[in-house]
Formats: C-alpha cells, sequence, structure tokens
C-alpha cells in the first residue's frame, strides 16, 4: 500500500521545471537547462514562455522497511511517465507554471488501462533577488504551489495500477536559491537547492479500491500528514554546449491514517508509517543553442524508510519562446 503511495509522491516531484538560461561576460559563455527535480530559481524575462516535455520511465525493484533495511520485489514494478511543465513568465521576477502528466504502470501480469492521467500543480513563483549583470551572485526565490488531483486514487475496482493520484489537495511553500561560479579556467559552477515544506492536506473521501490499500466496498476518510523535501545540485559547465550535472534529493512525508468500514460493514482503522527516501540524479545537459537544450539522466533511491527502492532514468527537452 505505501510502496504505490510513495511512486505517485516520488514523480511529483520529478515534474519540477528547471528553465534554460544563459549567462555571459565579456570572455565566457554558459548555458544551463537546470537539473532533473529541484526548481528553477530565476526568472525568464516577462512574457517568455518555457515548455519541457519530460519522459521517464521507473523500475521499483524492491522496498524500504520502517528500520531501513532494503527488500527486493519480484517481479518489478515498471511505470513509463510522460510530464508536461508549462512556464510563462509574468513579469520580469514572477512566473506562473502548470505541469500536467499522464503515466502507465505494469507489474505482477497487470498494467494500468493505457496512459492515465496524474495529479497535476500549479505553481507561483516571485525572484526575491535577481543575478549581477555577468550571471553570477546569489538568487533567491519564494514560491507556491497548490497540486488539483486531477489523478484517479479511489474507484478502482480489482486494478489497483490505475490508480495514478492521492486525492489531496495538498499546498507547498518552497524557498529556492542559487548561485554561479565563474572558474579561473573558464568554466563555470552553478549551484541550486530548494526547502519545501506542506502542510497536512486534511481528511480525503474515500471509496472502494484505492490507491491506500482498501478493498470493493471500502467507505472511509484517509488523512495524509505534513510532507518536507530538500535537494541540492550541481552544474559544471565544460563548454557553451556540455555541462555535468549532480543533485540530491530528501522527501519526508507523515503518516497517512485510514478509517472507515469494509464492505461487510466491520470497522477499518489502519495507518501507513512515515516514510522518507534519499535518492541521487546525476544527468548530462546538451545545448542546441541558449533557448533549446536537452538533458538525460537518472535518479535513483540510496536510502529510505517505508518507501519504494527504485531507479528512473529520465530524458527531457527544454525549450524557450
Amino acid at each position: 500500500m505505501s510502496q504505490k503511495r510513495t511512486i505517485v509522491l516520488s514523480m511529483a516531484l520529478a515534474c519540477s521545471v528547471p528553465m534554460v538560461a544563459s549567462a555571459t561576460d565579456a570572455h565566457r559563455e554558459a548555458n544551463f537547462t537546470g537539473p532533473l527535480v529541484t526548481p528553477a530559481v530565476n526568472s525568464m524575462p516577462a512574457g517568455m514562455f518555457n515548455i519541457e516535455p519530460y519522459l521517464i520511465h521507473t523500475n521499483t525493484r524492491g522496498s524500504y522497511d520502517n528500520a531501513g533495511g532494503r527488500k527486493e520485489r519480484k517481479p518489478t514494478v515498471r511505470q513509463w511517465q510522460v510530464a508536461m511543465p508549462l512556464t510563462y513568465a509574468l513579469t520580469d521576477t514572477q512566473f506562473v507554471q502548470l505541469t500536467l502528466n499522464a503515466s502507465r504502470t505494469s507489474g505482477d501480469g497487470l498494467h494500468s488501462d493505457g496512459m492515465r492521467m496524474g495529479d497535476s500543480a500549479i505553481r507561483f513563483q516571485q525572484r526575491l533577488r535577481g543575478p549581477d549583470a555577468d550571471g553570477g551572485g546569489l538568487v533567491l526565490a519564494l514560491a507556491l504551489q497548490q497540486r488539483l488531483p486531477t489523478g484517479k486514487y479511489h474507484h478502482l475496482d480489482t486494478n489497483p495500477l490505475n490508480g495514478t493520484g492521492n486525492g489531496a489537495m495538498r499546498t507547498t511553500v518552497a524557498f529556492g536559491a542559487q548561485q554561479l561560479h565563474w572558474l579561473d579556467d573558464g568554466h563555470a559552477l552553478r549551484w541550486r537547492t530548494q526547502l519545501a515544506w506542506s502542510p497536512s492536506p486534511g481528511r480525503i473521501r474515500v471509496r472502494d479500491g484505492s490507491v491506500y490499500g482498501t478493498q470493493s466496498g471500502f467507505r472511509g476518510q484517509a488523512r495524509l500528514g505534513q510532507a518536507w523535501n530538500a535537494s541540492i545540485a550541481a552544474e559544471y559547465v565544460l563548454d557553451p554546449r556540455w555541462v555535468l550535472v549532480g543533485e540530491a534529493i530528501w522527501n519526508r512525508a507523515s503518516a497517512v491514517t485510514l478509517h472507515g468500514n469494509a464492505g461487510d460493514g466491520s470497522p477499518v482503522a489502519h495507518r501507513l508509517a512515515p516514510s522518507q527516501e534519499f535518492s541521487l540524479a546525476p544527468a548530462v545537459e546538451y545545448h542546441f543553442s541558449p533557448n533549446l537544450g536537452l538533458i538525460a539522466g537518472v535518479q535513483f533511491t540510496v536510502a529510505g524508510r517505508n518507501t519504494a527502492d527504485y531507479v528512473a532514468p529520465q530524458v527531457a527537452l527544454n525549450m524557450v519562446f
């Protein structure tokens, strides 16, 4: 039950948009798409539009128990996901972003009924401090994101793989920072970080089979707790076209409590233990131009508790208009 919930949450985090950006001084040039997971901190000029379709293949190969021990899962659960972050710059310091996604999951001889829409998200971000003229200097931003329960999470009948959301209207507050450093050898290094917190979204109505492990005939509610996220990334510029990326991500979700009645009328009271995961996401960027870049890499767990152990190769094409 908790493993399916973890897949949904981790994929939502992977949809954060890094926007193509360039920085120059009199003798040096650096282009960036941004890392795979940590969201953009700087803003685009007013009126510009960014689109970055992702293709993600997640292979859930095991799980971590409450003590952090890893257990293999055979057969594995595989998921293909297409994520589409769309970003529009309202002003030179503000942007709004809509992220849509759909996925197809298979495992244990079953598969979801085709590509199914997942939860969506709307993000508004205000830059608090901008870069220097050469692209250096500390950049700071504050963001507010609203998750929309557009993915199916209950009334799943006999196929739990059709669950693509968690049913919650979750609000997230995030603070981001980044800085570009020009190195003496002519290369550049840019680091980026985000800290995010989500309060409890309250109770969610649950009916029949669901992503919370309930069965047909169930009538009740689930209550999700708070969630936290922290990530840090570094991008090292080899030349104006090639960039190497390293990234570390931490996610934590509080316990989920489930209350209601089973199909035979018997009471149900269940608790999904708090979960956390640590993952890494190395990648490489290639830039066709300052406004068109490709990033390819893989996100994989290295430790966790009550969560899935997965590896997720992914590729995204970042376009600015």
